[in-house]
């Protein structure tokens, strides 16, 4: 019985670092692209900027009204 167990255990912490690996092994592999020279750092900062710009346009304080097609449906 508790072979059974840590196999599957094993087998489940297989599968969890195969996840992590497809998350973070193009992340790695990006930073280090964009820090081997001083042009692709610069680039990297300006992407920080612009992230600043993509969170304050997807704030969720803008409410929408939304309403029934007056038309009708038209076949």
């Amino acid at each position: 019985m508790t072979a059974v167990v840590v196999k599957t255990k094993v087998i489940a912490m297989a599968e969890e670092t195969r996840l992590w690996d497809i998350f973070f092994v193009p992340i790695i592999i990006q930073i280090s692209y964009l820090t081997c020279n001083r042009r692709n750092v610069v680039t990297l900062f300006a992407w920080f900027k612009g992230w600043k710009l993509i969170k304050e346009l997807m704030k969720a304080e803008v409410t929408t009204r939304v309403s029934p097609d007056p038309r009708g449906q038209l076949i």
